[in-house]
């Protein structure tokens, strides 16, 4: 009985290890095959390299270099935590900053996990010579993004960096996934897809400890495009160290056809750098003040005072104002900034000594709405398009407005200080050079541009005229901005070459009692011929014709002698 009790416990014994084989090798072999062959295979990510930036001239000033990320294969690691404790000595970097990475990192068992990049070409080859001890470790070939005019160009190239999960739900449909490089600023995001090529990538296959047996297939990545900037870099640089890290902006542009030549916000940040150190700065070098900024501009609002009151009839070139230093308006007194007055002055001396009383006049007798009207015409209040995210619109008051937003009138007070330039106006830097440029060319207004036509590309015309400003007006404006820095005693005097005739107008911004006033010094050169127009702004620094006029000086000098 014994024997036949063993025997059926045998028998269904062998019976259930036969049903149990046979769905497993019959019924679910190929769900098991299939999950073998997918555990033997991995896919490899492999990277095009991004399009280099260039200057107008063919000097790279973005472009890319070679480095190395450590990465880790979850499923094929025996032992997560000894690994990052034997890569942490051999990498320099702490386990915590691993394990942060790795659990930040990770999305499938099977897929490379990103543990720390940027690992030099020496320590690469440590830990190649080491995975025997450390299974699933992998080190990949990195394109770093190289920026070799560091701070001067940060804020017209701009830098890249892993897309965030908002980007990525808004790009995916263009063919972004996710721990993508992409342009944050600048020429980098504005001309993001066209930087940024198509990624490639190999299907391995592996072996039971992780080692490469054979590439199953290959997809060839391709490169992106290569792009010029209308940017010189000589002269960008140049400005750049003309600021000192002084807080300010400087732009200088060609008026016929509105290429910008040098674009400088200051202070500035390395794009080469992690940025936390610039995030936390009280100085706000992320701030592009060029295009950002907005400030009143000064007296060298007094340009479209000046062309307001010819084109109404309330000026002509020769019409004269006593300045005594001082007008009255209603119960208010208003002052010139030269308390003991500048006597009999017409519109060419107005400009050259930057004559409050005039232009009070002039912006009386013109009204507030005209004058907003022609600070519009000019460009003011409105965005350039220029190709940088995050432009300001600036703001040109109106007597509307004072009535709807503040709940009251508008004085004749408030058109005095509109005259000047004060008061409720403001504007960006890259504005005012729009409107220089328009002085300068005879009465285009240009669109500013710093991205510069491929050869073949086709014509863009950069041009707006303004119908509603005379020649004859504009040569006027010019004959004062000229004086301005050729007569000893003019504002701008500071600015006078013997390389190149400058014409310029200062501006004074006076910010609160007890603080340093902003100064402005915007113009052109050569006077006759203008080549280029300029602005050059800078904060809490005192005159315009100050620290404003020599930096011009000296970029202009540089420019015209190079």
């Amino acid at each position: 009985m014994r024997v036949k009790a063993l025997q059926v416990i045998f028998a269904c014994f062998f019976a259930l290890t036969g049903v149990w084989l046979y769905y497993l090798q019959i019924i679910k072999g190929p769900f098991y095959s299939d999950l073998s062959y997918k555990n033997s295979i991995r896919l490899l990510d492999i990277n095009a390299a991004r399009g280099n930036i260039y200057d107008r001239r063919g000097k790279i000033i973005a472009g890319n270099t070679l480095s190395f990320g450590v990465y880790i294969v979850p499923q094929e690691a025996e032992d997560i935590d000894g690994t990052l404790e034997k890569l942490s000595k051999i990498v320099g970097v702490s386990k915590s900053v691993l394990e942060r990475n790795y659990k930040r990192n990770r999305t499938a068992p099977f897929a490379p996990c990103e543990l720390t990049r940027g690992v030099p070409k020496k320590t690469a080859i440590a830990i190649e010579e080491s995975r025997f001890k450390m299974p699933g470790v992998l080190v990949k070939e990195i394109l770093a993004r190289k920026y070799y005019y560091g701070p001067a160009f940060s804020h017209v190239v701009g830098y890249t960096g892993e897309i965030d999960a908002l980007e990525l739900e808004l790009l995916k449909p263009y063919g972004y996934n996710i721990k993508d490089q992409i342009g944050k600023d600048g020429v980098e995001r504005f001309c993001d897809r066209t930087l940024r090529g198509r990624d490639g990538g190999m299907q391995i296959q592996v072996d039971n400890r992780g080692r490469q047996v054979k590439v199953m297939s290959y997809r060839r990545p391709k490169g992106g495009n290569g792009i010029n900037l209308t940017i010189d870099a000589g002269l960008q640089k140049e400005v750049y160290n003309l600021f000192n890290d002084r807080p300010g902006a400087a732009i200088f542009m060609n008026p016929e056809n509105g290429e910008i030549l040098s674009l400088v916000s200051s202070p500035s940040y390395d794009p080469n750098s992690v940025l936390l150190s610039a995030i936390k700065d009280k100085a706000s070098p992320l701030l592009n003040r060029a295009i950002m900024g907005v400030y009143p501009p000064g007296s060298i609002f007094k340009i479209i005072t000046g062309i307001t009151g010819l084109e109404t009839n309330s000026i002509r070139p020769d019409t004269g104002f006593v300045c005594s230093g001082k007008l009255d308006v209603g119960k208010d007194e208003f002052n010139c900034w030269n308390k003991d007055g500048h006597g009999y002055v017409d519109l060419t001396k107005a400009i050259a000594w930057s004559c409050n009383v005039y232009f009070y006049h002039t912006g009386l007798l013109a009204g507030a709405d005209k004058l907003g009207e022609f600070a519009g015409i000019f460009g003011l209040g409105k965005k350039t398009g220029v190709e940088l995210f995050g432009e300001s619109r600036g703001f040109v008051p109106a007597k509307e407005w004072k009535k709807s937003e503040k709940k009251e009138i508008w004085y004749p007070g408030d058109t005095a200080n509109f005259s000047i330039g004060q008061g409720y106006l403001l504007v960006t830097p890259l504005q005012l050079v729009r409107m220089i440029g328009c002085i300068a060319n005879g009465g285009a207004l240009v669109q500013p541009h710093i991205l510069k036509r491929p050869k073949g590309g086709e014509a863009i015309d950069f041009k707006k005229y303004i119908s509603k400003v005379s020649k004859e007006h504009i040569d006027a404006i010019r004959q004062g901005m000229r004086q301005s820095v050729a007569d000893i005693d003019g504002t701008g005097n500071n600015a006078a070459t013997k390389t190149v005739s400058i014409s310029a107008k200062t501006g004074t911004v006076q910010v609160g009692p007890g603080i340093a006033p902003h100064g402005w010094f915007a113009g052109f050169a050569p006077s006759d011929k203008p080549e280029v127009c300029f602005v050059v702004f800078m904060e809490n620094v005192g005159s315009g014709g100050d620290a404003p006029a020599e930096i011009a000086r000296l970029a202009l000098e540089y420019w015209f002698r190079k």
